[in-house]
């Protein structure tokens, strides 16, 4: 019971991200908020790091890995779904975003040679991509303008996450903590000459904005990782999974609870078709 009650706040955690997210990058902007949060984030997974006496990467291999890893996993989603939160709501991000496990299923078919499809996982993403095709529909209907880009951005963010997501088992001699900790300090390094280069002075945040964004990297980014890695230390990486099912509930229910925004027709049966899809696609093969 233990280890479940961790696995719904990890995903209620990672669906609270889009909430925190929509009430700070206004005030902002992207690129700042992106800085905020890995900063933020950076400092608790460094020390844990250290606490644990984790060795930097030894080889040139695993530095390469872990930037390109970094501008993949970090980096380029963080932005361009803040940006896309400029011009959607924070609840149709989750769901969009709650579509990734399903994505990864895809990729895990063409990339490793144990993790097939199946007729339960076809079934799964069909559904899982049905519900993703509920919620950028009233937007599309509307004509193509920047609620269409933004929708991009935030499938363009998953596949992010889902490429960086293969590359993890190609880091051969530096382990999860340190890895995420040099991710992190990469992503600073690459971020400084783009906020030069924008020129955006530090921005003027209301309480709000700052708590959000205080949230955003210490809970969200940092002590989500942790509590991710320590789920998949004692209970293992499919179980810890489980917390994608919780993720884009949780994104719809506190931007409808905090900022009102409306749980539509169409939102209501995506998140069903999207957590429909997990179940369906987990079942084993005559189960």
């Amino acid at each position: 019971m233990a280890d479940l009650l961790k696995i719904a706040l990890l995903g209620a955690i990672w669906g609270s991200a889009f909430l925190s997210i929509k009430l700070s990058v206004h005030e902002t902007g992207p690129l700042w908020l992106v800085m905020i949060r890995v900063a933020i984030a950076f400092l608790p997974i460094a020390a844990f790091a250290l606490w644990r006496r984790d060795q930097l990467p030894p080889t040139r291999h695993d530095w390469l890995v872990i930037i390109i890893m970094s501008l993949l996993n970090t980096v380029g989603p963080f932005y361009i779904i803040s940006w896309a939160e400029l011009h959607i709501p924070a609840g149709v991000t989750s769901l969009i975003m709650g579509v990734g496990p399903l994505a990864t299923m895809v990729a895990a078919h063409f990339t490793t040679p144990d993790d097939r499809f199946t007729g339960t996982k076809m079934g799964g993403m069909l559904l899982g991509f049905a519900g993703l095709a509920l919620v950028v529909s009233p937007g599309l209907s509307q004509g193509l303008g920047f609620n269409a880009l933004a929708y991009a951005a935030v499938l363009a963010g998953m596949l992010c996450y889902v490429a960086a997501g293969t590359l993890i088992r190609f880091v051969r001699r530096t382990s999860v903590t340190m890895m995420t900790a040099v991710n992190m300090g990469v992503a600073i390094i690459t971020l400084i000459p783009l906020l030069l280069l924008d020129g955006a002075p530090w921005p003027a945040m209301s309480g709000t904005a700052m708590l959000a964004a205080l949230y955003l990297g210490l809970v969200c980014t940092g002590l989500a990782y942790l509590l991710r890695t320590h789920i998949t230390v004692t209970v293992g990486q499919t179980y810890m999974s489980m917390a994608s099912y919780f993720m884009p509930v949780s994104g719809v229910l506190l931007a409808w609870a905090v900022i009102g925004e409306p749980i539509t027709w169409h939102i209501a049966a995506a998140l069903l078709c999207v957590i429909g899809g997990f179940l369906l696609a987990k079942r084993k093969p005559g189960g």
